[in-house]
């Protein structure tokens, strides 16, 4: 047994298993599924009026926008991605002062983080934790063969 924690291989599958479970919490999807709708669409629906929510948020070049459309029965979730442009933004402020579509979120620019400083901040501090114990760990080996009588 004692043969397992003293290969490297056992500590390297550690790691991977701690990236692993890091990068399924992070790509979990725990939101309703969304109609992916294309551009056209979402306008159409926009000057009709059936839009009741929207949330924009700016990516680069392009404009993710997610919302809630009138349904039968309950509201449907759909997603769609518009180029950043004049055009995009004056029709979605004019059909928001014709259908008076109240809940508009706009989230700022640049709040995306890269996917390696999540791993990073998230993992780095057990794996320092766990080299702190190991050291922690031979330190007191050593002091404790000091300790032994010599023969």
């Amino acid at each position: 047994m004692k043969a397992i924690f003293r290969t490297k291989y056992f500590y390297v599958s550690i790691v991977i298993v701690l990236v692993v479970v890091g990068f399924a919490f992070n790509h979990y999807d725990r939101a309703e599924k969304k109609e992916t709708m294309t551009d056209a669409e979402f306008y159409s629906a926009l000057g009709a009026g059936k839009v009741t929510s929207l949330k924009l948020e700016p990516k680069k070049s392009v404009y993710e926008i997610s919302g809630r459309l009138k349904g039968q029965g309950e509201d449907q979730s759909f997603s769609v991605t518009v180029p950043n442009s004049e055009f995009a933004l004056n029709t979605i402020n004019r059909a928001a002062e014709e259908h008076n579509i109240k809940q508009i979120v706009v989230i700022p620019s640049d709040t995306e983080v890269s996917e390696w400083v999540t791993v990073l901040t998230t993992t780095l501090p057990f794996i320092l934790l766990l080299i702190m114990a190991f050291v922690i760990f031979l330190m007191a080996l050593v002091i404790k063969r000091w300790n032994r009588p010599r023969y």
